[in-house]
């Protein structure tokens, strides 16, 4: 991993039959430098409760094995380093360099080779394309969601499938909605509570979307 002037604490997030080792940012409003720019705004380095979702929804549901993955907006790199436990052939994507790094020593501490990939959705230059694009709660920005159905338009394989996971956002219904017409996918659906004993709310109500091929 490249070198982050952050400090980090070792965290275990639990799944059945399985830890996932995470290091995560021990004082996330240290790196807040400016909320007027929504760039700045560290928001990759907490672990969202959609990101736990999708992260169980990828254990307990998918077979990845030889598949490729990448996460779009991978933060701190959960759901991502659980396809690669999976079996994926996994690349981070973020915006934010130190996202990008820490998502790629996140899969390696879980014995997972990934490649990282420094990308903004607005001018996103990355060629390749893969068998699952996934995000968990990238999409509460309506202004910047033109920009991620290019990348799946762009980026998405032939027969691909997505996964997404979001914290029942209205604007994100309707943009999974155009991305199911655009792309021609149907689509599975989930609603899990994710209970957060840190948070004064408790818990939340987080949406899955799986869309993919017809045929499959």
């Amino acid at each position: 991993m490249a070198a982050i002037a952050i400090q980090l604490t070792r965290t275990v997030f639990p799944l059945p039959g399985r830890d996932i080792q995470l290091d995560v940012v021990d004082d996330v409003e240290a790196l807040i430098t400016d909320l007027s720019d929504a760039d700045l705004v560290p928001c990759w380095a907490e672990i969202w409760p959609a990101a736990r979702s999708l992260a169980r929804y990828v254990w307990e549901h998918l077979h990845l094995e030889g598949q490729s993955v990448m996460e779009l907006g991978s933060g701190l790199g959960l759901p991502g380093a659980v396809c690669g436990v999976k079996g994926a052939d996994v690349t981070f994507s973020d915006y934010n360099q130190d996202a990008v790094d820490l998502s790629v020593h996140n899969a390696k501490i879980n014995g997972v080779q990934a490649t990282g990939h420094l990308g903004d959705w607005r001018n996103f230059d990355l060629k390749r394309r893969f068998d699952w694009i996934i995000g968990s709660d990238v999409f509460y920005d309506p202004k910047l969601n033109p920009y991620v159905l290019e990348i799946y338009r762009h980026n998405l394989q032939a027969g691909g499938q997505l996964l997404l996971s979001h914290q029942r956002r209205q604007h994100t219904y309707d943009f999974v909605a155009a991305v199911k017409a655009d792309l021609e996918l149907e689509e599975i659906r989930f609603d899990l509570v994710e209970r957060d004993e840190e948070s004064v709310y408790g818990q939340f109500v987080v949406s899955i979307h799986h869309l993919r091929p017809a045929n499959i």
